[in-house]
């Protein structure tokens, strides 16, 4: 439970006596348990977890601490309860409001906090799922031929952490495009993104090849690589960036662990710094409608003196 100690201390530093977890992924996290839905409150030292009867089994076998007293008890001894307000419906954060009127409620983010720098177990997956993902994307670019389709290679991907993004010619200027039946022509830019599981943990990289901007892009890449390090600005990561090509269509960065894309995000966290065991992607790209884009996007580790990247390929490219 050194997950939850973290947390405990964690409402002490924000001086918060009750914080509410309503995010599957949180709970996950926190206590190792899958759900779809439930509520977990926790108070100075202590939680308590609220499920309906699906997981009640599941959360005994685990030895978890679990209540089933009415919502409106929940927070009776409270004046001021944190929610993880990203997360909460507007329909659940009434009945919240409805049945307990003596409450204030607030926004805090802090599981998101903790989820940031990985532990030792969490590098491990994440590396391993780095590896799985580095192992996939050679087959697809091994796989390309003429007369292949985007759809035929998005097959070859399996335990996919996402929708794999496969885009021939002018498809790849679309940055988020979706694998069609179109046929592969000799010579022309492919875009692979993709991603492979390991356990609970998610890989993300992309490559492009035979693009006229993937040479630009992939120095743009390495000039933010080098910059990686404890200390560093995600800000600074931008403008390394910006300084070199005219990179504007998404963000430069994204942390990733439990899901592909989770905090340090660049545009909310932009003004945070790199911390040792942040685990993040780094993916400049250049796009121009009707004629293609490319993306460079590698899983990056933060070390204790700079940084270790998780998802080279290049030996093979």
């Amino acid at each position: 439970m050194e997950r939850l100690e973290k947390l405990y201390r964690k409402l002490q530093e924000k001086r918060l006596d009750c914080f509410v977890v309503t995010k599957p992924v949180n709970i996950f996290y926190l206590l190792g348990i899958e759900l779809s839905v439930g509520m977990l409150v926790v108070e100075q030292g202590s939680y308590r977890l609220y499920l309906d009867s699906r997981y009640k089994v599941a959360a005994e076998e685990r030895g978890l601490h679990l209540s089933d007293e009415p919502l409106k008890e929940r927070f009776k001894h409270h004046k001021t309860v944190a929610v993880e307000g990203d997360h909460l419906t507007l329909t659940r954060y009434q009945e919240l409001l409805d049945e307990n009127r003596s409450v204030n409620f607030k926004s805090e983010m802090l599981v998101e906090e903790l989820r940031m720098v990985k532990d030792p177990h969490e590098i491990q997956e994440l590396k391993e799922a780095a590896n799985r993902t580095k192992e996939t994307m050679k087959m697809v670019l091994q796989s390309i031929h003429e007369g292949v389709t985007e759809e035929e290679l998005e097959t070859l991907v399996r335990h996919p952490s996402f929708t794999p993004i496969i885009a021939f010619g002018s498809n790849s200027a679309n940055v988020h495009h979706r694998p069609t039946n179109r046929k592969y022509r000799k010579g022309e830019a492919v875009l692979v993104d993709l991603g492979v599981k390991a356990g609970h943990y998610m890989g993300d990289m992309t490559r492009t090849i035979s693009s006229p901007f993937v040479q630009e892009v992939k120095e743009a890449h390495d000039l933010a690589i080098e910059a990686c390090r404890p200390g560093c600005p995600l800000e600074d990561l931008d403008r390394i960036v910006k300084d070199k090509i005219p990179f504007k269509d998404h963000s430069l960065s994204h942390g990733i662990g439990l899901e592909v894309h989770e905090r340090p995000f660049f545009k909310s966290d932009k003004k945070g710094i790199l911390l040792p065991n942040m685990v993040i992607t780094i993916e400049p790209g250049l796009y121009t409608a009707g004629i293609g884009g490319a993306r460079y996007e590698s899983m990056v580790q933060i070390t204790e003196t700079g940084c270790e990247v998780l998802t080279g390929l290049e030996s093979f490219l």
